[in-house]
């Protein structure tokens, strides 16, 4: 399961810059995709909000047209300038950061 992030200069926002995080997997003939801000904590990435990572379901009636889709997507998602997380990292939820916190500060 691919994970992108991306942290950079975005001109629209109002701070000048953007953190988002990207997640692309494919099971049969069905893509799913998660994406939404992202921050970093102890350098660990979470979403940033309680709500976060919408969820996008891509169903389609043939397998061979649901990789052609996921292919597409990675590589459209890597133009754009996201860099792929190594295995094994993830973005953890926004719930798992309160345990970070708490274990921080022996709590």
């Amino acid at each position: 399961m691919p994970t992108f992030i991306k942290i950079g200069p975005l001109e629209k926002n109002l701070c000048g810059i953007t953190s988002r995080g990207y997640i692309i997997s494919r099971k049969g003939n069905t893509v799913f995709i998660h994406y939404g801000s992202i921050n970093c904590f102890l350098r660990k990435f979470y979403w940033a909000g309680r709500y976060l990572p919408t969820p996008v379901t891509k169903k389609f009636r043939r397998k061979e047209l649901a990789v052609k889709y996921y292919n597409d997507r990675l590589n459209a998602v890597e133009k754009e300038e996201y860099i792929r997380l190594p295995p094994g990292k993830k973005i953890l939820k926004f719930k798992e950061l309160k345990y970070l916190i708490m274990k921080e500060i022996d709590y």
